[in-house]
């Protein structure tokens, strides 16, 4: 990943650049002096105003300008005044640049962002940055093939529904007796969880599906009854009885023929780690090029910085962490930089109200329910994959037990929003990566 230069930022706060002189003669451009086109958008000219007292003297002035509209570049509009043995001059940068792109003015940098709707039930934003030329007309490869890695690991982790030549968890979890053959992707996925259970306290497991379908079906079932929030919750002998199929011993794999089978009314249920470990991915691939930096949002509750910010001098990217009582629109700022990952677990998007009493989709795998310790965790580590476990892991955990577990892990820290409003940090966090609380 390519480091920022140091760059001297020329901010333009005045849309008219003046060339008037001491003789009454008045030269000056219409509009901004440098302005962002799309490829294939046809240049429009803003005109200049020439005049000497009251006499129009535009027919002085000439203009030159080689402006290709379908290749991206930056191109140089020149206006030439001669008029009474004097020359003047002045100029306008048109920078054109791909759909979804445009320069940072006054800078060498170009942003460009896209958004996905379609994918892992959620919004997703990628905003990257670079240099110069170094990505004019490669951006919209660059967005096909992170698009390409986010719908084949949608698909492959997806369990609620199957796509033709496709072999993924529903799939499997439809015939969980039956020898599959799956991807090289959904077998790595599957072994990476399987093989980092242990490291969170298994307050994670791949195997809890059938537990977690009844909580579901519960969460569904209150969401779609208008006639109140007193909706009731699973009971406990149901989700025990459900409970005796998610011992994750009894997930066979076999790496050489990339092979699962599993017992009879098992299922996998990949929901706490897939968005970081996919978001792992997109991260390898952008950080394979040469990009000044960039972020992805994978959801909102899931951001993968990479690289410097284009314009700020700390070169971290300045995050808002939602106010999970929605009271204000978020209770905290944090500084992140290259190679951190900011993820958020908390239970105020999915969940449903049963006797004044949230019941959100993040299930202790140790007692089968949703745990009523905080609002909300955000934490911050350079492992998207890991990210994503962690967290799911450490809300289901005391407020002195995540603190306490995230102090043993380097490069690990949290921030907490307590049920009766109080911020909690890990021991560096506030040092680390806090900018300002407001609550």
């Amino acid at each position: 990943m390519k480091h920022i230069l140091t760059l001297t930022l020329l901010f333009l706060s005045i849309t008219i650049l003046s060339a008037c002189g001491d003789n009454g003669v008045r030269f000056e451009l219409i509009g901004d002096t440098e302005v962002n086109y799309h490829i294939n958008n046809a240049y429009s000219e803003e005109g200049f105003i020439s005049r000497d007292e009251t006499l129009d003297i535009s027919e002085f002035v000439t203009m030159e300008g080689n402006i290709n509209p379908t290749v991206s570049g930056d191109y140089l509009v020149t206006y030439t005044l001669e008029y009474k043995d004097q020359t003047r001059e002045l100029q306008r940068i048109i920078h054109y640049r791909e759909s979804g792109c445009s320069v940072i003015l006054g800078t060498n940098i170009t942003e460009c962002q896209v958004y996905w709707s379609e994918y892992l039930h959620t919004y997703i934003n990628l905003r990257v940055y670079y240099e110069n030329d170094d990505y004019h007309d490669q951006v919209n490869n660059i967005f096909q093939n992170v698009e390409n890695i986010i719908s084949k690991y949608h698909k492959l982790s997806d369990k609620y529904d199957t796509y033709q030549y496709v072999t993924n968890v529903k799939t499997i979890n439809d015939d969980p007796t039956t020898t599959h053959v799956i991807d090289q992707e959904l077998f790595d996925l599957i072994s990476f969880t399987l093989d980092h259970q242990e490291e969170v306290n298994n307050r994670f497991n791949l195997a809890l599906g059938p537990v977690l379908e009844i909580w579901h079906n519960y969460r569904e079932a209150c969401n779609t009854d208008l006639t109140g929030l007193n909706c009731p919750i699973p009971l406990l002998s149901d989700l025990q009885t459900a409970d005796q199929y998610t011992n994750p011993e009894d997930i066979s794999l076999n790496e050489e023929n990339l092979t699962i089978t599993m017992l009879d009314n098992m299922s996998i249920d990949l929901g706490g780690v897939s968005k970081g470990y996919i978001s792992g991915k997109v991260v390898e691939y952008l950080d394979a090029l040469n990009l000044l930096g960039y972020l992805f949002n994978n959801g909102e509750s899931n951001i993968s910085i990479g690289g410097s910010h284009p314009t700020r001098e700390n070169e971290k990217y300045l995050l808002a962490i939602t106010d999970p009582t929605f009271s204000t629109a978020y209770y905290a700022t944090v500084y992140i930089g290259d190679g951190d990952q900011l993820v958020t677990s908390g239970d105020y998007q999915q969940f449903f109200i049963s006797e004044g009493i949230t019941y959100h989709h993040i299930i202790n795998p140790s007692t089968l329910m949703p745990e009523h310790h905080s609002r909300s965790v955000s934490i911050i580590t350079s492992d998207a994959g890991l990210a994503d476990l962690y967290s799911t892991a450490i809300y289901t955990m005391t407020i002195p037990e995540g603190i306490s577990f995230v102090n043993s892990i380097d490069g690990l820290e949290a921030i907490w929003y307590s049920l009766d409003y109080v911020i909690y940090y890990s021991e560096n966090f506030e040092d680390l990566y806090l900018v300002e609380q407001f609550n």
